[in-house]
C-alpha cells in the first residue's frame, strides 16, 4: 500500500458508526445546531442495527396492562439481578419520548386495525410492548428513515469506507481521531473535542454469529487503547435461534416468533422448552440458548427445528416478511416447514463504561448503543431492549454535547494538529509499503481465532478452556508482531481489534467464577450472590 494523502479538519462534533445509535445522534445534534461529520468504516447504510429484526420495548401511555415498574421488573429478571436499577429506571423511563422523535423522524411502526401502534410480545416480557416495523424488518425501516434524513441535513457530513485506527489522546482528554479511507488513499486526521463511539458489537469474534462482517469490536478497542474503562465483556449474548442449513448458520430467526407462539422441536416433534423453565420458550434468551445446545449435544445434532405452522397463514406472510422471503431462499417455508436453528453470538452486554449521559472515563469520549455499557442490561439483556437504549442514549448524548459540553477544539488540540511533523511520528499504524502475502495469512489467523472463541469462550465456559485461549491469542499477539504483518490494511487493522477485544472478554469470563445470565461456566454452574454483589461493587472492570 503507497503512502496515503493527509487531509486534516476539525469538527464540533465527530460520530463514528452508522447504525440507529451513530444516526440518531447525529441528527438530534443536528437538531440542536451542532455541526457533526459522521465516520463510518463501510457504507452508510450497513450497520447491526440493519439486521434487527423484532422491534422496540417501550411502554406507551394509555396502556393499562404496562407500567415502567413493570418493564423495569422484567429487566432486572431477564438481567439476572445484575442491571444497575437506578440507570436502567432512567433509560427506560424515557423510551416513549424516544419513539416519539422516531415517529417525527417519519419512522413508519406498524399499526393495528384502529390505527393504534401494534405492539407485540418477546421472550422474558410480560406483556406486549414491542413496537415493530415492516413486520419482522423493525432494525431496517428505523435505519433507512434516519438515513433519508442524514442525507436532506447540511449539519451532517458524512465520510464512507473510511476505518478509524486510533483516537488521540492528551492529558487524560480525547482530541479526535485517525482515520484512513482505503478505496482513496485518503488519511483524515480530525480534530474534534466530542467524539461518540457508536461502532456496535463483537459478533464476527465467534465462528457463529447473527451479525454482519463489520461487527469486530473495533471501538471497543480503541477505547481500551485511549485508556477508557471497559466493563463486563464476559457477557457475550447467544441468541437461540439463527438459521441453519448446511452446516452454516445464515441469519437471525427473530426472538418474535416464538412471542407470537412458535415452538422449539425435536427431529422426532418432541417439544423440550419446558424441561428448562416454566415460560418454555418464552424464557429470557440465556435460558432457551442453554437449552437447545444442550439438546443439541445429547442428539448430537447440529441444529433443533421452530415451529410457526400452527399459525395462520396471513399472520405468517404479514408479519414475518423477511424470514419468510429469507428462509424460502433456502427452500424452507415456514408457513408449513419447521425452521431449523441453532444458537449463535449475538450481542455484547458490557462495552465502555459510560454514565446515563452517555460520557466515558475519558474527557470528551462518549459512547452509545451497542458499545456501551450503561448497566440497563445486566449479565443477559431483555429482548428489544438494545434499540430503546441506542435512541435513549442517542438523545442524551447529543443534549449534553449541545448544552453543555465545548464546541471547539483546545487551544493544545489545535496546535498537536498543526505539528504534523511530530503528530505523525507518534501515531500508530505508519502506513508503507504494502508486505505482499499477508493478508491471506491474517485472514486465517481470524479464522483461527473465531473458532477458538467459540469453542473456548462460547455458550459453555471453563477455567482450562478460557486459559488455553489467552494463551493462544497471546502467541498470535506475538506472532503478529514477529511476522511484521501489515496492520495498516483494513484486515490487519480487525486483528489487532478482535485479538484485543478476544483477551478482554476471556479475561473477564475467566474472572468470574459463577454462572450468571449469559456467562456459563461448567466449573462453577451455580450462582453466587455475593460473588455477583462484589462484582456490582468492583464495576466488573476489564481494562488493559
Amino acid at each position: 500500500m503507497t503512502s496515503a494523502s493527509v487531509k486534516t479538519v476539525q469538527v464540533p462534533a465527530l460520530v463514528i458508526g452508522t447504525g440507529i445509535s451513530g444516526l440518531f445522534t447525529a441528527l438530534k445534534l443536528s437538531s440542536y445546531g451542532v455541526k457533526v461529520l459522521l465516520v463510518t468504516k463501510s457504507s452508510l447504510d450497513e450497520s447491526n442495527s440493519r439486521y434487527a429484526q423484532g422491534g422496540i420495548a417501550a411502554v406507551l401511555p394509555g396502556n393499562p396492562q404496562d407500567s415502567l415498574d413493570l418493564h423495569l421488573q422484567d429487566t432486572i429478571r431477564a438481567g439476572a439481578g445484575l442491571c444497575d436499577e437506578a440507570a436502567a429506571r432512567s433509560i427506560l423511563a424515557e423510551g416513549y419520548t424516544a419513539i416519539a422523535d422516531l415517529l417525527d423522524f417519519g419512522v413508519p411502526f406498524d399499526r393495528n386495525a384502529n390505527q393504534e401502534l401494534a405492539l407485540t410480545r418477546e421472550a422474558a416480557h410480560s406483556v406486549g410492548r414491542i413496537l415493530h416495523a415492516g413486520g419482522d424488518a423493525t432494525g431496517h425501516s428505523v435505519e433507512m428513515t434516519l438515513i433519508d434524513k442524514i442525507k436532506q441535513d447540511a449539519n451532517i457530513e458524512v465520510i464512507e469506507y473510511a476505518q478509524v485506527v486510533e483516537l488521540l489522546v492528551a492529558e487524560g482528554r480525547c482530541l479526535g481521531c485517525r482515520a484512513v479511507d482505503y478505496h482513496h488513499q485518503q488519511e483524515w486526521l480530525i480534530a474534534s473535542p466530542n467524539v461518540i463511539l457508536a461502532t456496535g458489537g463483537l459478533g464476527r469474534l465467534y465462528s457463529h454469529t447473527t451479525n454482519p462482517g463489520i461487527a469486530t469490536g473495533d471501538g471497543l478497542a480503541l477505547a481500551a487503547q485511549a485508556g477508557a474503562r471497559i466493563d463486563y465483556m464476559e457477557f457475550v449474548q447467544f441468541h437461540p435461534t439463527a438459521f441453519y442449513s448446511e452446516g452454516k448458520l445464515h441469519f437471525l430467526v427473530s426472538e418474535a416468533l416464538r412471542g407470537e407462539g412458535g415452538i422449539l422441536r425435536l427431529a422426532n416433534g418432541e417439544r423440550f422448552a419446558f424441561k428448562y423453565h416454566p415460560d418454555g420458550e418464552l424464557a429470557p434468551r440465556d435460558i432457551v440458548t442453554r437449552a437447545i445446545y444442550a439438546e443439541m449435544r445429547q442428539a448430537h445434532t447440529q441444529h433443533v427445528y421452530l415451529d410457526i405452522t400452527h399459525l395462520p397463514v396471513e399472520t405468517i406472510e404479514q408479519r414475518f416478511p423477511t424470514i419468510l422471503s429469507s428462509c424460502l431462499q433456502f427452500g424452507v417455508d415456514i408457513r408449513k416447514d419447521w425452521i431449523p436453528v441453532a444458537p449463535a453470538a449475538h450481542y455484547l452486554m458490557g462495552g465502555i463504561t459510560v454514565d446515563v449521559d452517555g460520557k466515558s472515563t475519558v474527557k470528551g469520549l462518549y459512547a452509545v448503543g451497542e458499545t456501551a455499557s450503561t448497566g440497563l442490561h445486566g449479565a443477559n439483556r431483555l429482548a428489544s431492549n438494545s434499540l430503546l437504549e441506542c435512541v435513549v442514549l442517542a438523545r442524551r448524548v447529543a443534549y449534553f454535547v449541545a448544552h453543555h459540553a465545548e464546541q471547539s477544539p483546545k487551544a493544545s488540540s489545535s496546535e498537536q494538529f498543526s505539528q504534523s511533523d511530530v503528530r505523525l511520528q507518534s501515531l500508530k499504524h505508519p502506513l508503507g509499503a504494502y508486505q505482499f502475502g499477508s493478508e491471506p495469512a491474517m485472514h486465517e489467523a481470524l479464522n483461527t481465532l473465531h473458532r477458538l472463541m467459540w469453542e473456548n469462550a462460547g455458550i459453555l465456559r471453563d477455567a482450562q478452556g478460557l486459559t488455553q485461549a489467552l494463551e493462544q491469542i497471546e502467541a498470535m499477539r506475538e506472532q503478529v508482531e514477529r511476522t511484521q504483518w501489515d496492520l495498516s490494511v483494513p484486515v490487519g487493522v480487525e486483528l489487532e481489534n478482535q485479538l484485543m477485544v478476544a483477551r478482554l472478554v476471556c479475561q473477564a469470563a475467566l474472572e468470574r467464577e459463577e454462572s450468571l445470565g449469559a456467562h456459563h461456566r461448567l466449573d462453577f454452574p451455580e450462582t453466587e450472590p455475593q460473588l455477583a454483589l462484589a462484582a456490582m461493587a468492583l464495576g466488573g472492570t476489564h481494562t488493559p
